[in-house]
Order: C-alpha cells, then structure tokens, then sequence
C-alpha cells in the first residue's frame, strides 16, 4: 500500500508540475535537467533501459551495437537526481508511457 501511495503522490506532483512549468518527460529533457542539478523528484518507471548517444547537448536513440552508446543513462540520471538531493521514485512499467517512461519535477 505504502508503493501505492508513493507511485500516486508522485504522479499527482507530475501532474502539479505539468501545471507549474516545472515539468520535464522524456530521457533527453530529464537528463539535461538532471545534468543541470534542476530535478526536484525524479518519477522513471522500474525497468526503463534505453541505448542512447550523446549529440551536442542532446540524447540520441541508439543501436546496442553502437561503439559510443551509453547502455546505462537512465542509471546515470538517478545516481545524477540523488548526488543534488533530489527524490527518486520508482514506478510500475507503463505508467509514464506517455511521458517517455522518465519524468521529473524540477526545481526551478
């Protein structure tokens, strides 16, 4: 119940934030916020993995294969999110699906 309750207080402070412009989906937007110390709460879901390079100053979707991918940004995001103090809430497959699978509110 205690995992109910964190997983709906996280999304209805998505959805504040949605509201607040302090709002960020998506694992290219939520890493440069990350990046940038700005993350408040940060709402991924369980076992989002994605592949992904890095462009300039942005995420690209990558193959497996690819010699330059980082196979582990959304373990990097969350060890990011906690080194500035923010929260990290883990939530059940498929419901952040529209926001990409990551979310945060940020701090500013």
């Amino acid at each position: 119940a205690d995992a109910e309750r964190a997983v709906a207080e996280a999304l209805a402070a998505l959805d504040r934030a949605r509201g607040g412009n302090t709002y960020a989906a998506g694992v290219d937007e939520v890493w440069q916020k990350a990046s940038d110390g700005r993350v408040h709460r940060l709402v991924v879901e369980e076992n989002y993995r994605v592949t992904v390079r890095a462009g300039e100053g942005h995420l690209e979707p990558a193959a497996d294969d690819d010699l330059d991918a980082v196979h582990d940004i959304v373990d990097e995001i969350v060890e990011s999110a906690l080194e500035t103090g923010a929260e990290v809430v883990f939530v059940p497959d498929g419901t952040l699906a529209e926001a990409g699978h990551v979310a945060a509110v940020l701090r500013f």
